[in-house]
């Protein structure tokens, strides 16, 4: 008994201790190149055209190159409203490790940002499973969703949680 306690203790403590993954000079790089372009409309980053469900309310690219770690992505381009990009991270079984995930990744964020972010967060439960929203805010007073610079987001789908990050640019 004694034994399986220090062993439950170990992972515990090195699971609470573990390095962000995010946190490396080459996330910090390419995120500020991709918020940097998004400045420009992701001109840089947008990929050949693909295929959209809703082709008469925005365009969707493929992007030529993703944040480390991320599984995949898109930029979107919608009739009003700016284009942004999104990436969609590993997903998981367990909703902790994908909250664990998603709070690495705002840690890496703040400090690849270099300015103050503010954040909003929304839960709420779809299906019996909690949909989780985090708005990242540059003005203090901002209250409008679609002023966010950023929107994270952990769901469930199919079995697993998943998360994305949307980065958001200006319109041209």
């Amino acid at each position: 008994m004694k034994r399986a306690f220090l062993f439950v203790l170990t992972i515990t403590a090195s699971a609470a201790f573990a390095q962000n993954e995010f946190a490396a000079t080459a996330f910090y790089t390419e995120f500020k190149k991709i918020c940097a372009d998004g400045q420009t409309g992701f001109t840089a980053y947008k990929g050949d055209k693909r295929g959209s469900d809703f082709e008469e309310l925005a365009l969707e690219y493929k992007v030529k190159t993703l944040l480390p770690l991320a599984d995949s992505g898109k930029i979107v381009v919608p009739v009003s409203g700016p284009p942004f990009m999104v990436c969609y991270f590993e997903p998981d079984k367990i909703r902790l490790k994908v909250d664990q995930r998603g709070s690495n990744l705002r840690d890496a964020i703040l400090i690849a940002f270099e300015k103050p972010l503010y954040a909003r967060t929304e839960t709420t439960v779809v299906n019996n499973y909690p949909l989780t929203i985090s708005y990242y805010f540059t003005d203090p007073h901002e209250t409008r969703s679609s002023g966010a610079a950023f929107k994270m987001v952990i769901y469930y789908s199919l079995g697993k949680y998943y998360l994305s990050l949307e980065i958001r640019g200006i319109s041209q």
